[in-house]
């Protein structure tokens, strides 16, 4: 049975897609970003990890001019909509943010973290993803960081 919080963040979703489907530009970004959705596990499966997130970078940022905060909330509600996808929420609504605020002239960077998991969890690591912009967090809160070693950060160098 889902949570309370959880229900609200689905109708939240729901209520942000409904919102950009009653213009031509959100239709398009909507199909646009469902496309790069379900192109990005058979991708991941493909290609080793730099070229992957190659192949996710875009070559320009053709979305500039459109605003960022709404495109980051379509990214956030199609990636919390994706219940389908093999890849987890944090890591699939980074990639997804990545790609598309870089298109939008946002110089995002992502970050792969792990951490060993707690009691009460099975045993082994946990991974996280999450975004940052001029080496900060990116709309990212920070008990969901706590506790988490980065151990991979594309790109590499900030600005690239």
């Amino acid at each position: 049975m889902p949570t309370p919080a959880a229900l609200l963040r689905h109708a939240a979703a729901l209520l942000t897609l409904a919102r950009a489907q009653t213009t031509r530009e959100g239709r398009a970004m909507t199909a646009e970003i469902r496309a790069m959705q379900a192109a990005l596990p058979a991708r991941y499966e493909a290609l080793a990890l730099p070229d992957f997130l190659t192949w996710l970078t875009p070559a320009r940022a053709d979305w500039v001019g459109r605003d960022a905060d709404g495109v980051r909330a379509l990214v956030d509600a199609l990636a919390i909509l994706d219940s389908g996808s093999p890849f987890g929420l944090c890591l699939r609504r980074s990639l997804l943010r990545y790609h598309f605020l870089r298109r939008a002239g946002l110089p995002l960077g992502i970050v792969f973290a792990m951490r060993k998991r707690r009691a009460g969890e099975p045993p082994g690591l946990a991974g996280h993803a999450w975004n940052v912009l001029g080496g900060k967090p990116y709309h990212e809160r920070a008990e969901d960081m706590a506790g988490f070693t980065e151990v991979y950060r594309w790109p590499a160098e900030e600005g690239e």
